[in-house]
């Protein structure tokens, strides 16, 4: 039963586990967000929805507004972690107390439209191969909006602007996804804390030979967050470097490379291992020297051989997620890389980005 909430009333929405969409939303410092995005959700055409609230140790005013909104507006399920375990611990903890068909994981600072539950839901209904759906995000400041991420060779990641070359991955803030998939392939990469998650679970998705799918008419907005890599707007891959992107803080250009290392030791065949990761190493290494000149701090260029350390420390953690993947793959590497770009994204924007300069 649903009550009117123009009047401020409680809305309670029943729920059975066939078409249930289980929300989760990791928290961290996120009072100045919690109740439009939670508003926001109320408002949806699509009802059969529980809400779960993951706060990882926050130490704003998150968890009273979420006590706060659970009497007065809509029944929340409020759980709390006794240390920061970033998205991916957040979106777990979700993952264990969820009860729907389908699992919807949000970004704390995503507002979305009205509609954006029941289109996409209608989407994945349409094939049962297609276990994950993205939309459009409108994000403040941006140079273009977001129709999820397409990928390079080396494990570099644009934010695409065109949906249909959005043909790998999602971007993690804003997805639907059948969680039969998820007990399939396993849940999020406890080790990656943030970034580059959305990429690897989308990886292991194709690996099992399942669909990702984009709904261009469902749409929701970013409020705040951060970009973790590099965004264009036409087929010809023309890059835009977003000042968010340039100024990126160090822990986070910390987990973006630490991170694109691990998910290409879990997920590439042998071969392509050898291939790939020293040529990738040599673009993390240059990226790492970009950042460091352009923001004329050495700490970026640290931040690289910092993630290069953490992975052959925890390199057998990483070679036994890998046996398992490989196992279970039934799509080989040519017919995933039929859906990256062939050529390093970063050189062609680093080069980019040096004729702009010469041409001021």
């Amino acid at each position: 039963m649903e009550i009117d909430n123009k009047n401020g009333d409680k809305v309670d929405m029943l729920y059975s586990k066939k078409g249930l969409v289980s929300i989760i939303i990791p928290i961290f410092n996120g009072e100045s967000r919690i109740e439009e995005l939670i508003d926001s959700l109320i408002n949806q055409t699509y009802k059969n929805v529980e809400i779960i609230t993951v706060d990882n140790n926050s130490t704003d005013n998150s968890i009273k507004i979420l006590e706060k909104l659970n009497d007065e507006k809509i029944s929340l399920k409020i759980f709390s972690n006794i240390k920061n375990e970033g998205y991916c611990g957040g979106c777990n903890k979700g993952i264990e107390k969820a009860n729907g068909e389908f699992l919807l994981f949000l970004s704390q600072d995503r507002i979305m439209n009205f509609d954006w539950i029941e289109k996409t839901v209608k989407e994945i209904n349409i094939d049962e191969k297609t276990c994950c759906v993205i939309g459009k995000v409108v994000r403040d400041g941006a140079s273009s909006a977001e129709f999820g991420h397409s990928y390079d060779v080396y494990g570099a990641v644009l934010i695409n602007a065109l949906p249909k070359e959005s043909n790998l991955f999602f971007g993690g803030g804003t997805v639907l996804i059948r969680k039969t998939i998820l007990d399939e392939i396993g849940i999020f990469d406890p080790e990656f804390f943030i970034y580059q998650e959305d990429v690897d679970i989308c990886w292991r998705i194709r690996l099992s030979g399942k669909k990702i799918k984009i709904v261009e008419n469902a749409t929701c907005q970013n409020k705040g967050g951060g970009i973790s890599d590099t965004f264009y707007d036409s087929d010809k891959y023309q890059i835009k470097f977003d000042t968010e992107l340039i100024n990126m803080p160090i822990y986070k250009f910390y987990y973006s490379q630490k991170n694109r290392i691990r998910t290409m030791l879990k997920n590439y065949s042998t071969k392509n291992i050898w291939k790939r990761i020293p040529i990738s190493i040599v673009m993390i290494i240059l990226r790492g020297i970009f950042m460091s000149v352009k923001n004329k701090n050495i700490s970026y260029l640290t931040a690289v051989f910092k993630g290069f350390l953490w992975n052959l420390i925890y390199l057998n953690n990483t070679l036994k997620f890998r046996k398992k993947i490989q196992k279970n793959r039934v799509v080989n590497d040519n017919e995933i890389e039929k859906n990256m770009i062939n050529h390093s994204i970063e050189l062609e924007g680093i080069k980019i980005f040096v004729k702009q300069v010469i041409k001021k």
